[in-house]
């Protein structure tokens, strides 16, 4: 079960184009979202971690997300 609600993702599919969204697709969207949260947080702890800090921050989640789409 993902953490992302459908109607969730409902609703940022419609933020994109004013279209109509089955629940699959909404669910999909939610499942991939995840999938990356997961990738990217694991990326952020990693970058956290080298600079001997124990919180994960903001610059450390845009860094990860820069090194995960490159």
């Amino acid at each position: 079960m993902s953490e992302f609600s459908a109607s969730t993702m409902n609703q940022l599919i419609r933020k994109a184009a004013k279209v109509r969204v089955s629940r699959s697709a909404a669910l999909e969207l939610s499942a991939v979202l995840e999938e990356y949260a997961i990738e990217l947080s694991k990326e952020a702890i990693k970058l956290t971690k080298h600079r001997s800090a124990k919180t994960v921050n903001e610059s450390d989640i845009r860094a990860a997300a820069s090194r995960i789409r490159a």
